[in-house]
């Protein structure tokens, strides 16, 4: 035995069952070749990528046999110019390789990844010029779908964060960062995160296989684990999880794909069975985590990222309502009519307890009447009719308040931009997503930012300072389903039939987008002159869209370039919400409408 070994140590073998893969493999899918070097100390260079990615760094170099080559990933920089490791918590991110003294050599590691910007080389036997470091992007595979380009520079620039973050946190399962010692599929970050990431890449064989992950971590209690594979974090998960049951759901809503439902059906089941066995007076009694990592004067404490103003079991009691929702909805798919009933049952009992506990009569708002708790009610459909034109104000005159700046958390933040659109306050949730100024995207934008931050503050250092997280993305599904307009329809999953509905807001020009959906490319554009709308879209073969033209009077209707008002694949349906409304077929159509002063 060779004397510097250690104590060998005998593993397990491998259990469990095996199965084919169901998603597309980790490959490289680009190459980036950076052109900015510095030289911070005599002899140490760093590489700047202009990006911040998921992926590992190919070398070129000649020099003497024995000499070693160390390169380090960081997405940050001291002042010095020299790579900050700080937040990489165990991760070491550092690549060493040994020449072999025989010419020119290539080199480029294997079974490992790092999540970076930056790369600093030191032990070069010469400097470095351009190519020399060349950077190979690698993530699963799935396919880009989406695009989304608007007159707003800052809109684009957000989007392209948006996806550059996703794809950044593609490795097998969906990640919460690629650059320390987690990269964990966490469902907390995953159940405002699917629809952005749907919206963006096709997650059909996926999502498909991360919900079997998940499902391996259950228990006959019905209990399973905040991260799927189960490495780190709680058992019960916190019960903001309900992407276990949205991964079914919305695969089913965009994919069709009923399979799923019917071979998950009892697991989602014993997880809501769960959750409504911890209840008390209908009220979920536990929480973890809530509407995470809201700006950091809204936190609970100074270093924390738990909620100040909502409540924690506001939150888990809210999302077992909505589990409890859809689960009925899966029961009457899979012809469970017993079970339809009984969650729906479930669900207005939650519906009522949540009401009797959170509703504040005097203030006109749940529980302290903030952005969160009062977006997430509206989202969850359970205030009373009378009561939704006060929580409506309230919502807006708050954002108002914060002079037109979130309050929110990963979860929330989704539902405020949402409630905010749908309820007539599109130029409210416009200006937020506009902001450049802490909290917001665009502050992340003017400090460099080319990834989503973990947080809203900029910060670096051992704590949750992740530069590369996805779960504050939920912003980019609010451009594809109310700036584009492009809805699915659950009761015709699969873009059978589904919505084009955009929300036309008045500092914008013009919008424009596309979805390949399973039945073919949707598109959606809009633009507008002189008071005069144009809204262009295209309908897949065999699919069926209600298409809303915001107007005063729609004046004209043109099918290929042909007159299609009088059509069989165009009818009008009326007028609802300021909009003309149109049932058209497959085809590519322009409306010509005037708008409202």
């Amino acid at each position: 035995m060779n004397k510097d070994w250690g104590l060998a140590h005998i593993a397990d073998s491998p259990g469990g069952k095996m199965v084919s893969q169901k998603m597309e493999p980790i490959r490289v899918v680009d190459t980036l070749t950076p052109k900015i070097i510095t030289e911070p100390k005599p002899g140490v260079y760093v590489f700047d990528t202009e990006q911040n990615l998921a992926g590992w760094a190919s070398l070129t170099v000649e020099g003497e046999r024995g000499r070693e080559i160390t390169l380090k990933f960081a997405e940050t920089l001291y002042d010095d110019g020299l790579v900050n490791q700080e937040n990489l918590r165990n991760a070491k991110a550092t690549d060493t390789y040994i020449l072999k003294g025989e010419g020119v050599e290539t080199w480029e590691p294997k079974f490992t990844y790092h999540g970076f910007r930056y790369v600093q080389v030191e032990g070069l036997p010469h400097a470095p010029k351009v190519g020399d470091i060349r950077v190979k992007i690698v993530r699963n595979a799935v396919a880009p779908v989406g695009k989304f380009h608007c007159s707003n520079e800052l809109l684009n620039r957000i989007h392209r964060m948006v996806v550059a973050t996703e794809a950044s946190n593609l490795h097998g399962v969906p990640t919460d960062c690629p650059q320390r010692d987690e990269r964990m599929g966490w469902l907390n970050d995953l159940t405002v995160r699917i629809e952005q990431a749907v919206y963006n890449f096709d997650f059909s064989r996926f999502y498909a296989k991360f919900i079997d992950d998940i499902a391996d971590t259950q228990h006959e209690d019905g209990t399973i684990t905040c991260v799927a594979p189960y490495r780190f974090g709680a058992r019960p998960a916190d019960p903001v999880s309900a992407s276990y049951l949205l991964l079914a759901w919305k695969s089913y809503e965009y994919y069709g794909n009923r399979n799923i439902i019917r071979d998950h059906y009892d697991g989602l089941k014993g997880w809501v069975d769960y959750l409504a066995s911890r209840t008390q007076d209908g009220i979920v009694d536990y929480s973890y985590y809530g509407d995470w990592s809201p700006p950091t004067q809204f936190a609970a404490a100074p270093g924390s990222a738990v909620s100040r103003d909502t409540p924690g079991q506001l939150m888990s009691t809210g999302y077992l309502y909505y589990c409890a929702s859809m689960l009925s909805k899966m029961a009457e798919l899979t012809g469970r009519d017993s079970d339809k009933a009984r969650y729906a049952q479930l669900a207005e009992r939650t519906a009522e307890a949540f009401n009797r506990t959170y509703w504040n009569e005097q203030t006109g708002g749940y529980a302290a009447n903030n952005q969160a708790a009062n977006s997430f009610a509206l989202f969850l459909g359970i205030v009373d009719e009378t009561r939704i034109p006060r929580v409506v104000k309230n919502l807006a005159d708050d954002v108002e308040k914060h002079d037109y700046h979130l309050t929110t958390g990963n979860l929330c933040t989704k539902y405020l931009m949402e409630m905010l659109t749908r309820y007539g306050h599109a130029e409210t949730a416009y200006r937020i997503a506009t902001q450049t100024t802490y909290p917001s995207w665009g502050y992340m934008l003017q400090n460099g930012a080319t990834t989503l931050w973990e947080r809203w503050e900029y910060a670096t250092g051992d704590e949750m300072n992740s530069h590369n997280h996805p779960m504050m993305g939920s912003i980019d599904s609010w451009f594809y389903k109310y700036l584009l307009g492009i809805v699915p329809d659950a009761e015709h999953p699969g873009f059978d039939r589904f919505t084009i509905h955009p929300y036309v807001v008045d500092d914008l020009e013009f919008a424009e987008g596309e979805f390949n959906s399973v039945k073919g490319m949707i598109r959606s554009g809009w633009s507008k002159k002189n008071g005069v709308l144009s809204l262009n879209v295209t309908i897949p073969a065999n699919s069926v869209a209600t298409v809303y033209v915001p107007s005063s009077r729609v004046g004209s209707i043109t099918e290929s370039g042909k007159n299609a008002a009088k059509a069989p694949s165009v009818r009008f349906l009326g007028e609802q919400d300021g909009c003309g409304v149109f049932e058209v077929g497959s085809g590519d159509y322009r409306f010509r409408s005037t708008l409202k002063k």
